[in-house]
Parts: structure tokens; C-alpha cells; sequence
């Protein structure tokens, strides 16, 4: 072979050894298989959904306590937990005969109400935690678990125009004013029975009203039909037409943070997952939330499925 072309030809042999390994290092199935591991690893570190039984959810029958059952739900079922919402009924005493007949196993209520209805006796309390000591052992005895409150809080209002002349509870026993509340209003020691025991409140109403819980009480106090009506402080109306809110100076209303309650056999079965993620969402929620989610669905006449999907994908929740 002439030497001069030897050079070359090893050259040319070098470069195509080159070429061949890095396409033999393309085809490599061992790429795949490292690249194919990292997949699976970061699958392994993603959480097996819960096992246990379905959790049947119940809002009660107003528009806030729908859109904060829908939220708990809604949350739940993106965990993986098996969630059926009910259709919302009744208030606070189907709420607890549910839990405690075994046809619900998640509810959210107030604790303030949960008070007035499990220990009407007890007295009222502005102490989140002196309420929870007295209803979390009631609720066991009903096989129930209450969880942590929220800060989220949505208190009783006794609400008059704004052009009242009263500005504390006080001051309705000596001004004429016609009362109007839901029924329930008129059987709660913080409520009706309250504002005229003579060694609370002691006010004699001109008249009584019962009116529907939710929008109608405004619309009522707007027309005049009523002077006074017992709402929630989250209702959006009161701060849309101008009404005003009484100093409740006697202490009657008691603390309304909201907090579940669960079925306490649900909850063992799914270990401590379940209370850290109901507890975790309770801890996200603020009042500004509940008078948000009130405005999207009173006012702005949404379904509180949807307002509820909107802020918990907000929140990167959903």
C-alpha cells in the first residue's frame, strides 16, 4: 500500500468507529432505563390514594353553608377520597341527627351553633376554645370527631337600617321595633329568647316576623316590613344596602368559627391522613373567603359548586 494513503485510511476508520459508538449510544436501551427510572421514582413519591369508605358531605340549606361544604368535598375528592355530596337539607338539627343516625359522615358547622343545640344550658362564650371543650365531648358521645376550628368566622348579627337610631342591642328595649328571624331564631337561648329574658337583653318586641334564614331577612328590613332582623355577619347585603350592625354589649352571640365534624369511625379508618387534610383546609379558609364566596352566589347568583372550584383552584387546592 502506498504509505502516503496510510495515514488516511486509518484516519478515516477512526472516525467512522467514532460515528458507530455514538449511535449505538442513541439506541442504548440503558438511556431509556435511567430515564424510565427517574419516571418511576417520581410516581413512587406521589401519595396512593386513601383507602376507606365514602364520606358523604351535607351542606345545610343556605347558600354559604352549601358553597363550605362543596369546598370541603371538592378538596377531599382531588386527595383521592371517596366524596358524595348530598343535596342540601334542613339546618343545624338535621346536621347533627345525620352525623349521629349514621346517613352522614362529614358535616362543617359553627361552633357557636353547635353550642346553642348540643348544650343550651352551658351559656354563651366569645372563647373559641371554651366552646370546643364543652361540644367535642358531646360530640363523642354522639360518635363523632370535631376537628380544628377555623379562623374563619361567621357570627350572629341583629341587624337594623341604617338610619336606626339604636347601635347597640341595648338600645332596642326602648325604641319600637318590630323583630323578624328564621324559626329556629325563636327556640335559641342566643337568639330570640335571649334578646327578651329580662336579665339578659329584656327588649318586648312591637311584633315578631318569621322569615326565611338568607336574602328575604334583607329584603324584609329593606321594605320595612321588619326593623330588626338576626342574620350572619357574612351576608354580603348589609354592607350593599347600608344596614347596621348592633354591638351585641350583653355577650349574648357566642363564637361562630367554623370546624368539621366527622364520623369518628370514617376517621379511624383512615388513619391520621384524613384529619391532617380537613384540618389543613380549615386552617386556609378566613372570614374574607365566606363573605367572598356569599357575594359570588347572593349577589352574584352563582352555583356554589363552581364558586367553591374557583378558589380552590386559586388557592392551588384543586
Amino acid at each position: 500500500m502506498n504509505r502516503r494513503l496510510l495515514p488516511l485510511l486509518i484516519s478515516v476508520l477512526a472516525l467512522f468507529a467514532l460515528v458507530a459508538a455514538a449511535c449505538g449510544s442513541d439506541d442504548d436501551s440503558g438511556g431509556d432505563a435511567e430515564a424510565g427510572g427517574d419516571t418511576d421514582e417520581a410516581a413512587a413519591e406521589e401519595p396512593a390514594p386513601p383507602d376507606g369508605p365514602t364520606i358523604r358531605v351535607r351542606g345545610q340549606d343556605f347558600s354559604e353553608s352549601v358553597t363550605i361544604a362543596e369546598v370541603y368535598a371538592q378538596y377531599l375528592a382531588a386527595k383521592g377520597y371517596e366524596i358524595e355530596v348530598l343535596t342540601p337539607a334542613g339546618f343545624r338539627t338535621e346536621a347533627i341527627d345525620g352525623i349521629s343516625n349514621g346517613d352522614l359522615d362529614l358535616i362543617i358547622d359553627y361552633i357557636g351553633g353547635a353550642l346553642s343545640a348540643l348544650a343550651p344550658d352551658a351559656g354563651s362564650s366569645s372563647d373559641p376554645a371554651e366552646i370546643v371543650g364543652i361540644i367535642a365531648p358531646l360530640y363523642q358521645d354522639l360518635g363523632a370527631t370535631l376537628l380544628d376550628v377555623s379562623p374563619a368566622v361567621d357570627g350572629d348579627a341583629l341587624v337594623v337600617r341604617g338610619d336606626s337610631e339604636a347601635a347597640t342591642i341595648s338600645d332596642l328595649a326602648s325604641i319600637e321595633t318590630v323583630f323578624g328571624a328564621s324559626a329556629a331564631c325563636f327556640e335559641r337561648p342566643q337568639c330570640f329568647i335571649g334578646y327578651t329574658d329580662p336579665d339578659i337583653y329584656g327588649i318586648e318586641f312591637a311584633d315578631t316576623v318569621t322569615i326565611e334564614f338568607g336574602p328575604l331577612l334583607g329584603e324584609a328590613l329593606a321594605a320595612g316590613e321588619v326593623d330588626a332582623v338576626v342574620w350572619n355577619t357574612t351576608a354580603p347585603q348589609i354592607g350593599e344596602q347600608g344596614f347596621k350592625v348592633l354591638d351585641d354589649d350583653m355577650g349574648l352571640h357566642p363564637a361562630q368559627n367554623i370546624a368539621p365534624i366527622v364520623v369518628s369511625s370514617v376517621l379511624d379508618a383512615y388513619g391520621d391522613q384524613l384529619a391532617t387534610d380537613l384540618n389543613a383546609l380549615s386552617a386556609a379558609i378566613t372570614t374574607d373567603d365566606l363573605v367572598a364566596w356569599n357575594i359570588e352566589t347572593d349577589i352574584n347568583f352563582r352555583e356554589s359548586d363552581d364558586v367553591a372550584a374557583d378558589w380552590l383552584e386559586e388557592k392551588g387546592l384543586l
